[in-house]
């Protein structure tokens, strides 16, 4: 019982996918030159009135009509016209790919599409007002939802802005402080970048000098090379940590304004006297 009802439930989304591939089926046979087997699949899939598109219903009716033409029964020229006639109706203004057409078939179709030119005219007419009333109807859904989103952008609350106080003291800070106050983040996440890993490679090599002193305070012979290395490295990071703070002050200095306008929220710094000195921080608005 089981079994029964589940096929119940698939056996309708089987037969709606079947035409396509059916029809699929016949357009490959049809390229291989197997007409007959072609005509009768495509035939049969018109007769059911289940081919869902015009362009479904266009291929069979092609498939249909040059297999009959291609053939030898005695009524293929009125079974070749019923279904060019059939596929007219469908599209007025197709026309055969002449690649693949042979010049005797393609004069016959448009001898067909002639002799009804009159009787295909309004059919043309009425896809030609359908067309348009779809083009008139895809700018009227564009007018709307451009006017739909104006509406919104009009009602969005205006961006609040606040006047943020720049302080002198931050531009003589490390780690690109002054950069981060002016708004340069980029300068601000090198400088700190290159002060943090120059800071504690300078920190890591003195502690290796002093590390490799004896209770003397002086070093091994075999390790005197290695103490002498170790106390370059110091200097040397020790002098880029230094070069690119007084870089940093430099360029902070040269681009520092009093106060700049900017938008919410907003990152400042805040420093506040103290009765001793004074503190450093930052406030964030909404």
């Amino acid at each position: 019982m089981r079994w029964l009802l589940l096929l119940l439930v698939a056996l309708p989304f089987a037969v709606q996918a079947a035409p396509p591939d059916d029809l699929r089926r016949a357009k490959d046979l049809f390229e291989y030159g197997e007409y007959e087997e072609a005509r009768r699949i495509a035939e049969t899939l018109l007769a059911r009135n289940v081919l869902a598109t015009d362009e479904q219903l266009i291929d069979a009716n092609r498939i249909v009509a040059l297999a009959y033409l291609y053939g030898e029964r005695p009524d293929r020229l009125e079974k070749a016209q019923q279904y060019f006639l059939q596929l007219l109706s469908i599209e007025p203004d197709y026309r055969l790919d002449p690649f693949f057409t042979p010049p005797a078939a393609l004069e016959f179709f448009d001898q067909v599409r002639r002799e009804n030119e009159d009787r295909l005219a309004p059919i043309r007419e009425q896809r030609r007002l359908a067309k348009q009333a779809r083009a008139a109807e895809e700018a009227a859904r564009r007018r709307f939802l451009e006017e739909r989103a104006k509406e919104r952008e009009t009602r969005a609350p205006p961006t609040t802005r606040y006047v943020q106080k720049n302080h002198m003291a931050l531009v003589f800070l490390p780690f690109g402080a002054g950069q981060f106050q002016n708004g340069d983040r980029g300068a601000g996440y090198a400088l700190a970048g290159i002060q943090l890993a120059a800071g504690l490679t300078s920190l890591g090599s003195y502690l290796v000098v002093e590390g490799l002193k004896n209770d003397n305070g002086r070093y091994a012979r075999e390790d005197l090379r290695t103490a002498r290395t170790f106390d370059t490295v110091k200097w040397v990071s020790g002098g880029i940590f230094y070069a690119a703070w007084i870089y940093g002050i430099l360029d902070a200095w040269r681009r520092f304004e009093p106060e700049v306008v900017v938008d919410a929220p907003a990152i400042s710094p805040e420093v506040m006297p103290l009765e001793d000195g004074a503190s450093l921080g930052i406030s964030l608005r909404f």
